[in-house]
């Protein structure tokens, strides 16, 4: 998980110095707040795995994904109004694809993990 936010940070880094209308800042906090996301719903979801009660798990898979579900489209939201005349498309497709990157790397041990239990 660390490689992957070293990577993305990078990646936003680079492309940053490449074309300076990539919004660096946002692209930062971005991983910044899909990493803290990530790490909560793995650990929400992976003590639902340990649980005995198939219904805590269900649960804690559905928290997991609404909450970085939604605290992702408040981050792009708040991105989008306060700065709703210089809005950088390929910033927000950015993001999205962090999204989807965070979503596998924590989807990928916790089907490992749910295998062992």
């Amino acid at each position: 998980m660390v490689i992957a936010i070293l990577l993305l940070a990078g990646l936003s880094l680079f492309l940053y110095q490449r074309d300076q209308h990539y919004d660096i800042v946002a692209l930062l906090a971005g991983v910044a707040i899909l990493a803290a996301v990530t790490f909560f719903s793995f650990f929400t979801i992976s003590r639902g795995i340990q649980s005995d009660n198939p219904h805590v798990l269900i649960r804690a898979k559905y928290t997991g994904t609404m909450i970085k579900f939604f605290t992702c489209i408040a981050a792009l939201l708040i991105y989008i109004f306060v700065n709703e005349r210089r809005v950088h498309k390929p910033s927000l497709f950015l993001f999205m694809g962090m999204y989807v990157v965070f979503a596998a790397l924590e989807a990928i041990p916790l089907s490992r993990l749910a295998k062992r239990h």
